[in-house]
């Protein structure tokens, strides 16, 4: 199957050997809510001719299928390989391939356990442009207290491709991150796009298009058959412009504190749940100034054009249907109008804090404590 310049494909799957279909996110692309349509249709895409092995009803998790490929071992995947209709296609969604599709010794073993299997791989991925790409990850590692940095430290990190919190492996892969340089971070993949290798890059929310029917476009099913939508709750919600303010304080907190957000259950819904609470209706979060969009823009620039030719054939803003208006859009963020705003705000991240360090202590009691808690049980 051949690939057009909007991504779509332009042969039946019908008329093909049967495929492994691999969508490979990347992070902050609505893959949450790629996947959820994708459980809600599966009955719907098995009449299509394609088998999703989904992580609510199937082992191995598509996840551990990705675990499995950066340690080198292929255990997992020959229990899905058996596990198989004859003559289906089959379709693995989980962004945790991005990290092992940067390898090329791992996108070789990925194509030859397909060939084994009777497949031939196409891979999916979506690409975010840059300005919305940095924002998204910033706002989403904030509201996990990975860091407590400002905004335009988290850029400047950025555009050296450094990342927060990022393990500097996963099995025996080195992790990548240089992650906003497409041209570099996709270079293994487009190396094998180019020797024939299958491969679908995506731009996010092309001309506004839904991504699910980006997706569903892409493996050449229509998008007017009856697909079943799914909640609002399945679209990731991020913090409101005081949320992330909120969060920064919190986490710089935390550090202070020596407290690792690894050890905070449910971490991400923290500033969600508070916000909902206050009954905060916030814009979201946009942390570009002017001259901070243009130092973006022109940090990418080159590398984007090539990136865009190696993917599409056409240069990076006609791939992406439009003149970018994220360029034009005003730094949307919270600062306290007054001292008395702020000081409520620090009492709301110190709530915040003291709740959190309760559940610690219950979740994980002093040795005086449980030496106590097992003599009761006696």
């Amino acid at each position: 199957m051949t690939q057009t310049r909007s991504g779509q494909a332009d042969q039946s799957l019908q008329s093909q050997r049967p495929q492994l279909i691999v969508h490979a996110g990347t992070h902050k692309t609505a893959s949450t809510y790629i996947q959820e349509r994708l459980h809600r249709n599966r009955k719907l895409l098995s009449r299509q001719g394609i088998s999703l092995q989904d992580p609510l009803e199937c082992k191995p998790k598509p996840k551990k299928l990705a675990a499995e490929l950066c340690k080198r071992r292929i255990k997992r995947w020959k229990a899905f390989f058996m596990q198989q209709q004859e003559g289906q296609h089959c379709l693995l969604s989980a962004e945790q391939f991005a990290v092992p599709l940067t390898d090329p010794q791992c996108i070789r073993e990925l194509e030859a356990l397909a060939d084994a299997g009777g497949y031939e791989l196409h891979i999916v991925i979506f690409i975010r442009s840059q300005l919305d790409y940095i924002n998204s990850r910033y706002i989403y590692s904030l509201r996990r207290f990975y860091h407590h940095q400002t905004f335009e430290q988290f850029v400047n990190d950025a555009l050296q491709g450094k990342l927060q919190n990022e393990k500097p492996k996963r099995g025996k892969i080195k992790r990548r991150q240089d992650v906003f340089d497409f041209w570099n971070y996709f270079q293994p993949l487009l190396k094998a796009k180019a020797k024939g290798l299958n491969v679908s890059f995506l731009p996010f929310r092309q001309g506004g298009v839904d991504p699910f029917e980006q997706f569903i476009r892409t493996i050449n099913l229509s998008t007017t058959l009856p697909w079943k939508s799914c909640p609002q709750k399945h679209y990731n919600r991020s913090p409101g412009t005081r949320g992330v303010w909120l969060a920064r304080v919190l986490s710089q907190l935390l550090r202070e504190n020596g407290i690792s957000p690894k050890s905070i259950g449910n971490s991400s819904q923290i500033i969600l749940n508070e916000e909902r609470q206050r009954r905060w209706n916030d814009p979201s979060f946009w942390g570009y100034s002017r001259k901070l969009t243009k130092k973006v823009t022109r940090h990418f620039e080159a590398n984007n054009a090539r990136f865009a030719q190696a993917a599409w054939s056409c240069n990076w803003d006609d791939a992406f249907s439009t003149s970018n208006p994220a360029t034009q859009r005003r730094r949307t963020a919270y600062a306290p109008p007054s001292i008395e705003a702020e000081i409520r705000m620090h009492a709301a991240a110190q709530r915040l804090l003291d709740r959190i360090k309760r559940q610690q202590t219950t979740r994980h009691p002093s040795p005086l404590k449980r030496l106590i808690r097992l003599m009761l049980r006696r």
